[in-house]
């Protein structure tokens, strides 16, 4: 395989514009061996006044989350890798105390607030483990969604 680099003067500078691989001797492009694409798992999630409907276990690996809120209230949905040596009480007791995501926690995002009859989208790498999803907007009461129960544990295998 050959390649051929085109360069021009403009005022004294030199512009290389191109470098493009030749045909071989065959006559055929050199052809570059795709990379095989990662599987994407997808995750329908309902959300509803006030909780998630999701599957207990979801893939290990690129994930997206579709949810679709099917409540009257807005909703978001944020995923959360659960420690092993922690517990979702301890996340509740700490996030509905203190107002924090505890420090221990690792955030892998939340989707965008959506209305009623909406859907949103979130893709993110989950290794095996535990994971929360929660809802940490306020309902119209001012109390938090998780507080009325719209949270719930999936494990990625």
């Amino acid at each position: 395989m050959t390649s051929r680099a085109f360069t021009f003067a403009l005022c004294g500078t030199a512009i290389i514009l191109a470098v493009v691989p030749m045909a071989s001797a065959t006559g055929q492009s050199p052809a570059a061996k795709p990379a095989s694409a990662p599987a994407i798992a997808y995750v329908k999630v309902s959300g509803v006044d006030y909780a998630f409907q999701a599957p207990a276990t979801v893939p290990s690996g690129i994930v997206t989350f579709n949810l679709e809120n099917n409540g009257s209230d807005l909703h978001a949905m944020a995923v959360f890798e659960l420690p092993e040596k922690h517990t979702m009480r301890e996340f509740l007791d700490q996030y509905h105390t203190h107002g924090m995501i505890p420090v221990w926690m690792t955030s892998f995002g939340q989707t965008a607030t959506i209305a009623p009859k909406a859907e949103t989208f979130l893709t993110v790498r989950l290794k095996p483990g535990r994971y929360i999803l929660a809802c940490l907007i306020p309902a119209r009461d001012g109390r938090v969604h998780t507080e009325k129960g719209m949270v719930t544990l999936v494990t990625a295998k």
